[in-house]
């Protein structure tokens, strides 16, 4: 019996659920930094489990044979199919990836890096997510590869919302559209809007009152509750049924952009037909936690070995883990 072991044996044990993003040379993520993390993981006695477990435990459906994390990324970037894939499929590995399901479209599966391909400039999200909002979504993986993730690697792919739609949050004034601040800002302002235009916070559309317009140019109609659920549900059904359809399986999982929500957020989500939801909110997951409320750690590029050490054998043990906050506790839940 290891540390880890012995210390979930006499506290209680913790399950850390940990959040990705890209994965990518030339970043503060890349897939040797990675790799090692992934060590890390191994070296304190952690085994990767699959969502669909983790579900399981919380419901005490199952339970773990000894310590365990689960390791999932956000958006199902293509940088994670060449990049991040061959790392986990190298150890042995597990991972769960939550789809934008818009920006999904037919393909071919492309070659990984353990396959020979190495293409130049994977682009950083911002960037990625400019472009799909234009619809030239080859930044993002396609049906070929989220198949194959499932099909061939046994991976996890579930939703990260139809159109992860951002909005203003509030009339604070943040700068101007010139500067470039966030990617949402061309499209929520409008493309022909003047470089002088105001832009304000921004947040999930399916956690504020926001607004704006949508990716289709069209205004955010998003301040009552009834507006809200209406919108909340149409995203979060089409992104369950479609991805469904691509991987003709069940998608009972959702994870929420920015991992933000509130209550009309997981009613939505509840009557869209997601038996789990996952946030940012970090804290305890293991048997007893709401599946609606399954608290993530995010893993940002500049986080250290060291960082991860603490906070991964800190959520690994129940009485420690709520020391491990977040970045986002939730919307106005």
């Amino acid at each position: 019996m290891n540390l880890m072991a012995l210390s979930q044996s006499v506290l209680g044990m913790g399950i850390p659920v940990l959040c990705y993003h890209q994965v990518r040379p030339e970043s503060g993520m890349t897939p040797e930094k990675f790799g090692r993390q992934m060590d890390l993981l191994s070296k304190l006695g952690l085994e990767t489990i699959s969502l669909a477990r983790l579900h399981r435990i919380i419901l005490g459906q199952d339970q773990p044979t000894g310590p365990s994390v689960v390791v999932t990324f956000d958006d199902c970037t293509l940088d994670n199919w060449v990049y991040a894939v061959p790392e986990l499929l190298r150890r042995g590995m597990r991972g769960v990836f939550f789809a934008i399901t818009d920006f999904l479209v037919p393909g071919q599966a492309r070659p990984r890096a353990d396959q020979g391909w190495h293409p130049a400039g994977m682009p950083p999200l911002g960037d990625i997510m400019r472009r799909a909002i234009r619809g030239h979504c080859e930044g993002f993986m396609n049906h070929g590869e989220v198949r194959a993730l499932v099909r061939e690697t046994g991976m996890e792919v579930y939703a990260h919302s139809a159109a992860h739609q951002a909005c203003f949050i509030n009339s604070d004034h943040a700068g101007f559209l010139c500067e470039g601040k966030h990617w949402s800002h061309e499209a929520l302002c409008g493309p022909d809007s003047p470089p002088d235009t105001p832009v304000h916070p921004v947040g999930s559309s399916y956690a504020h009152d926001g607004f704006g317009l949508d990716w289709n140019g069209q205004p955010l109609t998003l301040r009552t509750r009834a507006e809200r659920l209406a919108f909340c549900l149409e995203d979060f059904t089409s992104s369950r049924t479609r991805l469904e359809n691509i991987l003709e399986q069940p998608c009972p999982f959702l994870c929420l952009p920015w991992g933000e929500y509130d209550d009309v957020t997981l009613e939505a989500a509840r009557a869209a037909g997601y038996q789990a939801v996952l946030n940012l909110a970090g804290g305890y997951v293991g048997k007893g936690t709401d599946p609606m409320r399954i608290g993530r750690l995010a893993v940002k590029d500049r986080k250290t070995l060291a960082w991860l050490a603490v906070k991964a054998g800190l959520l690994s043990i129940r009485p420690l883990a709520p020391l491990v906050r977040g970045t986002r506790a939730g919307g106005r839940a």
